[in-house]
Formats: C-alpha cells, structure tokens, sequence
C-alpha cells in the first residue's frame, strides 16, 4: 500500500495514531494523507485567540510529523471543506487511496441530523479498505492475522486482492476462524465458499479454524486469549459478524479485544 488516509481531530489521540502510522509503514514512496473531521473555526475556536494557537499547533505538529519520515514519504494535509464523508469519498477517488486508518474511539457525530460514529459512518459509506487501531495497540506490524468468515458468501477478486496483499505486506500468517453456535458441517454452498478461499490463499502461510458453543463476542476473546491475535479483518459483506464484533460492547468482564487488538475491514 501506497497511499493512506488519516482522519484526525486535532486532539492528542489523533497525532499519535498518526505516529503508529508512520512506524508501521516505514516504507519509501509512501504517501500519508491527514484529512481533518471538522473545521478549525468550529464551537471552541468561535475566538480569534483559540482559533490561533490550533493553527499554531497544528503546524508544529505537522513539523513534528515531518521529521519522522523516512526517504521518499510525504505527508499531505488536505483541506477541510464541509461534509467529511464526501471529502473522504472525494480523497479516496482523487489520491488513489488504498486504505483508510481510523482510532476506534471517534467522536459522535452528525450525520443528516442523526448521531452516529465515526467509523461506523465511513465503514458503511466509504468503499475503501478500513484499518481502526484501538488506543492499547502497540504499533507493531502485525504477524497473527484472523479472518472471520461464516463462508456464506462468494467473495470479488478485488476484496480477496486486498487480503493477500496484507498478508504478504505483513508478512503474516492467516487463521481462518469461523464462529460457530452448534456441532454442524458446512452446507455445499459454505464448502465452495471456503474452497474458493483456501485456493486464493494457496501458498500463502494460513489455517482453517472454528469455535463451537460460543456467542461470537467470547468465540472470538476466546480465540485472540489463546493464540495471541495480532489482528482481526472483517469483511464489510458480512453486516451480521460486523455488527456482533465492532458495535456491540461486551457486556462481561474482563479482556475486551476491542481495547487491545486492531480491526481490518475489507470491502467487496
């Protein structure tokens, strides 16, 4: 991946997602983009002096960020024009996006007069491959990758792309994990699913694995517990595992993946 794309806030959280970033894609040639969630005139910055010292900041951050990079990187800062969504879906389309990194604890915002959050906003709206790095993560190239598939649909060429490409960027092994509620086999339609993913794979470093006799908030914590998961990658097909796993909190206490372990969503 080539080019990437940031949301930020201006709070402190934002610029050390931002550093993550920058240390996990160490790469030349690449190119990071910081698109901004709101204007720098909005509510608290109503005053000229509060409007300043954010510009202010908002330089030397960049410079900060700047110094960072390594041979051949840019870091390019977009400007703000109004209506976030469509300035990400105008950023992806013009700068040739390939993947969009967000922190899991966004802001509430207005969307059409209803509240929603942020990621959930750009993961149903924005066709782009999403990675959210919760606040525990430890900015380390991720090596135990776990794909969630029920095997209930046929995947594109151009969402199994994307996998492959993160494998084989990260270096990484894939689990195949699928959550299971009973003892059952996969129907013919679920084995031509699973096939056609194990073929695209093909050499690649992976393995097939379920856990039965679990919810899928605790089939999953059970799962990351025991083979200490770097990552989990959603596709955003599957509205029923994407719903249970990102949006619903887990009411039991304890580990909390969502606090610890990063989420790829993938888009057909």
């Amino acid at each position: 991946m080539k080019n990437i794309l940031i949301p930020i806030d201006f709070k402190s959280p934002s610029w050390k997602l931002v550093k993550c970033v920058l240390s996990m894609y160490p790469y030349a040639g690449m190119r990071f983009y910081l698109i901004y969630v709101t204007a720098l005139d909005l509510k608290l910055d109503a005053h000229v002096i509060q409007r300043e010292f954010k510009e202010t900041n908002l330089k030397k951050q960049l410079t900060d960020l700047e110094e960072r990079l390594t041979r051949n990187q840019k870091i390019i800062s977009l400007p703000w024009r109004g209506n976030f969504i469509q300035n990400i879906k105008e950023a992806v389309s013009d700068y040739d996006i390939e993947l969009i990194v967000l922190k899991t604890r966004h802001p509430i915002i207005s969307n059409q007069g209803k509240e929603t959050s942020l990621p959930k906003d750009i993961i149903t709206r924005v066709k782009c491959p999403i990675l959210m790095l919760p606040k525990k993560f430890k900015c380390e190239q991720p090596k135990q990758l776990v794909l969630l598939s029920d095997f209930n649909f046929a995947h594109r060429a151009r969402s199994t792309n994307t996998l492959v490409k993160f494998i084989k960027d990260n270096k990484s092994h894939l689990h195949v994990l699928q959550l299971r509620k009973l003892r059952q086999a996969l129907t013919i339609n679920q084995n031509v699913n699973k096939s056609f993913l194990q073929s695209t794979l093909g050499r690649l470093p992976h393995s097939f694995h379920f856990v039965i006799d679990k919810t899928m908030d605790e089939g999953l914590q059970f799962y990351i517990n025991r083979n200490q998961v770097d990552l989990v990658i959603l596709f955003a097909k599957n509205i029923n595992i994407l719903e249970h796993i990102l949006f619903l909190k887990n009411k039991e206490r304890g580990r909390d993946y969502r606090e610890e372990v990063p989420f790829l969503i993938i888009h057909e």
